[in-house]
Protein backbone atom coordinates (compact mmCIF):
# COMPACT_ATOMS: atom_id res chain seq x y z
CA UNK A 1 0.00 0.00 0.00
CA UNK A 2 1.52 3.63 -1.03
CA UNK A 3 2.59 6.09 1.71
CA UNK A 4 -0.96 7.44 3.43
CA UNK A 5 -2.42 4.18 3.80
CA UNK A 6 -4.57 4.83 0.57
CA UNK A 7 -4.60 2.32 -2.66
CA UNK A 8 -5.37 2.59 -5.93
CA UNK A 9 -7.70 5.51 -7.64
CA UNK A 10 -9.28 8.17 -5.53
CA UNK A 11 -13.43 6.70 -5.08
CA UNK A 12 -13.91 10.08 -3.55
CA UNK A 13 -17.28 12.02 -5.21
CA UNK A 14 -16.67 14.28 -7.72
CA UNK A 15 -15.51 18.06 -6.26
CA UNK A 16 -14.61 16.10 -3.04
CA UNK A 17 -11.62 14.99 -1.34
CA UNK A 18 -10.68 12.77 0.75
CA UNK A 19 -8.41 13.81 4.15
CA UNK A 20 -5.65 10.87 5.14
CA UNK A 21 -3.79 12.13 8.38
CA UNK A 22 -1.70 10.11 10.39
CA UNK A 23 -3.03 9.97 14.28
CA UNK A 24 -0.56 11.71 16.08
CA UNK A 25 -0.87 14.77 13.67
CA UNK A 26 -4.59 15.29 14.98
CA UNK A 27 -3.89 17.49 17.56
CA UNK A 28 -1.17 20.02 15.53
CA UNK A 29 -3.87 19.85 12.82
CA UNK A 30 -6.47 21.15 15.20
CA UNK A 31 -4.91 24.16 16.90
CA UNK A 32 -3.56 25.08 13.25
CA UNK A 33 -7.07 25.27 12.00
CA UNK A 34 -8.66 26.40 14.92
CA UNK A 35 -6.09 29.58 14.66
CA UNK A 36 -7.06 30.04 11.43
CA UNK A 37 -10.31 30.35 12.03
CA UNK A 38 -10.23 32.83 15.05
CA UNK A 39 -8.47 35.24 12.34
CA UNK A 40 -11.18 34.53 9.86
CA UNK A 41 -13.82 35.39 12.13
CA UNK A 42 -12.70 38.61 12.96
CA UNK A 43 -11.97 39.43 9.46
CA UNK A 44 -15.16 38.61 8.80
CA UNK A 45 -16.65 40.89 11.43
CA UNK A 46 -14.90 43.76 10.29
CA UNK A 47 -15.52 43.31 6.71
CA UNK A 48 -19.24 42.74 7.80
CA UNK A 49 -19.38 45.86 10.41
CA UNK A 50 -16.62 48.50 8.87
CA UNK A 51 -15.77 47.62 5.24
CA UNK A 52 -18.97 49.31 3.75
CA UNK A 53 -17.90 52.50 2.08
CA UNK A 54 -20.15 55.73 1.71
CA UNK A 55 -20.28 57.88 -1.22
CA UNK A 56 -17.37 60.41 -0.02
CA UNK A 57 -17.78 63.58 -2.04
CA UNK A 58 -21.87 63.56 -1.89
CA UNK A 59 -22.30 63.57 -5.90
CA UNK A 60 -23.76 61.24 -8.44
CA UNK A 61 -20.50 59.51 -9.46
CA UNK A 62 -19.08 58.92 -5.79
CA UNK A 63 -22.39 57.60 -5.03
CA UNK A 64 -22.60 54.64 -7.92
CA UNK A 65 -18.71 54.09 -7.04
CA UNK A 66 -19.34 53.19 -3.28
CA UNK A 67 -22.13 51.46 -4.56
CA UNK A 68 -20.29 49.13 -6.66
CA UNK A 69 -17.42 48.70 -4.39
CA UNK A 70 -19.85 47.56 -1.71
CA UNK A 71 -21.38 45.07 -3.85
CA UNK A 72 -18.41 43.82 -5.18
CA UNK A 73 -16.40 43.23 -1.40
CA UNK A 74 -19.67 42.49 0.46
CA UNK A 75 -23.01 42.01 -1.45
CA UNK A 76 -22.07 40.13 -4.51
CA UNK A 77 -22.50 36.06 -4.74
CA UNK A 78 -18.49 36.23 -5.66
CA UNK A 79 -17.98 39.00 -2.99
CA UNK A 80 -14.39 39.33 -1.23
CA UNK A 81 -16.72 38.68 2.19
CA UNK A 82 -18.39 35.53 0.06
CA UNK A 83 -14.81 34.37 -0.73
CA UNK A 84 -14.10 34.58 3.19
CA UNK A 85 -17.40 33.07 4.40
CA UNK A 86 -16.59 29.69 2.31
CA UNK A 87 -12.74 29.34 3.56
CA UNK A 88 -14.22 29.44 7.07
CA UNK A 89 -16.74 26.74 6.28
CA UNK A 90 -14.11 25.00 4.54
CA UNK A 91 -11.98 25.22 7.43
CA UNK A 92 -14.79 24.18 10.04
CA UNK A 93 -15.97 21.28 7.95
CA UNK A 94 -11.74 20.10 8.06
CA UNK A 95 -12.01 20.28 11.74
CA UNK A 96 -15.13 18.33 11.95
CA UNK A 97 -13.41 15.87 9.67
CA UNK A 98 -10.32 15.60 11.97
CA UNK A 99 -13.04 14.94 14.47
CA UNK A 100 -14.40 12.15 13.10
CA UNK A 101 -10.96 10.50 11.79
CA UNK A 102 -9.91 11.31 15.62
CA UNK A 103 -12.79 9.17 16.85
CA UNK A 104 -12.28 6.45 14.12
CA UNK A 105 -8.57 5.85 15.38
CA UNK A 106 -9.81 5.70 18.83
CA UNK A 107 -12.41 3.02 18.30
CA UNK A 108 -10.43 1.26 15.89
CA UNK A 109 -7.60 1.61 18.62
CA UNK A 110 -9.90 0.51 21.67
CA UNK A 111 -10.98 -2.42 19.24
CA UNK A 112 -6.91 -3.46 18.59
CA UNK A 113 -6.55 -3.48 22.42
CA UNK A 114 -9.67 -5.23 22.98
CA UNK A 115 -8.61 -8.26 20.77
CA UNK A 116 -4.98 -7.88 21.74
CA UNK A 117 -6.08 -8.44 25.81
CA UNK A 118 -8.80 -11.46 24.66
CA UNK A 119 -5.84 -13.30 22.75
CA UNK A 120 -3.61 -12.95 25.86
CA UNK A 121 -1.09 -10.90 24.16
Amino acid sequence: MPPGGRSGADTSPPGQHQLNVEPEAIPALRNTFSAALIKLDKQIEMAITEFRVRPWAGDPVSAEAAEKFNDRSIADGDSALQALLNYQRQLKTAMDNLNQIERQYNVVEGDNTGMMNKSGC
